[in-house]
């Protein structure tokens, strides 16, 4: 078991990304990519060194996908602002994100909080997240045309990565109540 030092390790890495999109709408145009470069590498890292130093705990399974929706959001909105990307895009982008938040939400109203678990990213989810980043790479290296086109695959893996969620959910309360 690692110590609590080396535990901490994952989420500090995570913590960068969410301090980088608190960042990201105030820095020059000209940092995007080296910014956008950092939060895609903690992405990956973030992982990869809990698994590597078995420090996988249930506060890195929820802060990840959070600092990932933050992230993803500060961009997008911050690229709505400035026109690179449309207000239609930028819901289109976040379709997944979106539905997950609402998802959330829907668990916390009705009370069912407490008889959710975490449930580990799903392969369609950080397909999501790849192909968002790929936008957020054809924008920055003014590659437009296919940009469209993975904005609809981001859309509809994203809402099809919901419905996964959804399902798995219902299966898991089901399974508690049973």
């Amino acid at each position: 078991m690692p110590t609590n030092f080396f535990a901490q390790i994952p989420n500090a890495i995570t913590a960068v990304r969410l301090v980088l999109a608190f960042l990201f709408p105030f820095l020059p145009e000209s940092w995007h990519l080296g910014v956008i470069a950092i939060a895609l590498l903690s992405e990956f890292l973030d992982g990869f060194v809990a698994r590597l130093l078995k420090a996988e705990s249930y506060l890195g399974q929820v802060f990840d996908p959070i600092a990932d929706k933050v992230f993803f959001f500060s961009v997008a909105l911050t690229w709505t602002l400035m026109e690179k990307l449309s207000l239609t895009q930028c819901a289109l982008l976040g379709a997944r994100d979106i539905g997950v938040i609402l998802v959330a939400l829907g668990i916390a109203v009705t009370g069912h909080a407490r008889r959710v678990k975490s449930i580990k990213a799903q392969f369609l989810s950080k397909l999501a997240t790849t192909l968002q980043y790929l936008v957020m790479g054809c924008i920055l290296f003014d590659v437009l045309k296919p940009v469209s086109i993975l904005i609809s695959l981001t859309a509809i893996t994203g809402c099809i990565a919901v419905a996964q969620y959804i399902y798995l959910l219902r299966k898991s309360a089901h399974h508690k109540g049973a």
